[in-house]
Order: structure tokens, then C-alpha cells, then sequence
């Protein structure tokens, strides 16, 4: 159970970069990759973690019990979860990216608009997406699928995650 309180600051073991050099070796040893780390007031700590293979439940559950092991209760009381960063989860490093190369993702814009394609290529400051929309081309009465290739400045996507089609 998380530790309420009001009047006591949080200690060094809930502090994310106590918490980031316990993972991060243990994390590299098992081939994963931190992708977002939280920690709240109450001592709730959240991992979420990925590889370029996925991760399942019992990974997790393996995770949590060796970075617990590296942590003591007596000293302050927490609440450990390690979760992965599954279908859906937003982008936060680039593995994630290079995990998602050629798979399809939906981008959504600071400015609202919306892009569903393959991720083609990234880089520290821009995203290249590749999509098909359907145009009237000249010369054709019916519209046909035109492909389009977008480079889009990281710093004007709000928010990219994978996507599943079936």
C-alpha cells in the first residue's frame, strides 16, 4: 500500500534518478528499455518498460522483484509497479522509434491534425511518415490512392504512438 502523508519529504530511494540507476543496469541486462518512469508524492513508483521484442507479464513481474530486491522498505514504504509501454503507449525515446520502423503509427499535431502512416525514418528532430490518401488525379474520372511522404518536425508532434491494424 502507497505511504500518505502531508508532512515528510520524499527520501533519496523515491527520487526518479535513485530509482533510474537501480533499473537501467537491470533493464540492459534483460535487453529492455526504460521508456517513462514516475514517481509520486505518495511513493507510487511506475515503470514503463519495452525491448524491441515486447515484453510480457512474467518479464515484468521479474523486473519489479529484482529492483525491489535493491530497495528497502524499512527504510521508506513504496508501491512498485513495472508495466509495459504496450500498443498505444505514446513514443517517449527513440528505441521506440527504431522499434516501430516500417509499422504503422498514428501522429497527432500540436495543431490538430492527425497523420496515420508507416514510420519511414527519424531522427533527434523530425519523424518521416509515409501515407496514402485518396485524390483525383488528372487524366482519371475515379481518385486514386496517391502516396504521400511527410517529414514532420518532432517539436510539432503532441503526441505519436504505434498502431495495430487488422
Amino acid at each position: 500500500m502507497p505511504c500518505h502523508r502531508t508532512d515528510r519529504t520524499i527520501t533519496k530511494i523515491m527520487e526518479i534518478e535513485y530509482v533510474k540507476s537501480i533499473a537501467t543496469p537491470i533493464l540492459s541486462n534483460r535487453e529492455l528499455f526504460l521508456v517513462d518512469l514516475k514517481v509520486s508524492r505518495d511513493n507510487v513508483i511506475e515503470l514503463f518498460v519495452d525491448s524491441l521484442n515486447g515484453v510480457n507479464i512474467q518479464t515484468c513481474i521479474e523486473v519489479s522483484r529484482e529492483i525491489e530486491s535493491h530497495m528497502n522498505r524499512d527504510e521508506e514504504d513504496f508501491e512498485l509497479t513495472v508495466a509495459s509501454a504496450g500498443i498505444g503507449y505514446p513514443f517517449k525515446v527513440d528505441s521506440q522509434f527504431t522499434k516501430n520502423l516500417n509499422k504503422s503509427v498514428e501522429a497527432q499535431l500540436k495543431d490538430g491534425k492527425k497523420i496515420s502512416g508507416l514510420l519511414k525514418a527519424f531522427d533527434s528532430t523530425s519523424v518521416t511518415i509515409e501515407y496514402e490518401t485518396k485524390e483525383t488525379v488528372e487524366g482519371s474520372k475515379k481518385k486514386q490512392l496517391v502516396t504521400h511522404t511527410d517529414i514532420i518536425q518532432r517539436e510539432d508532434i503532441k503526441e505519436i504512438h504505434d498502431v495495430i491494424k487488422f
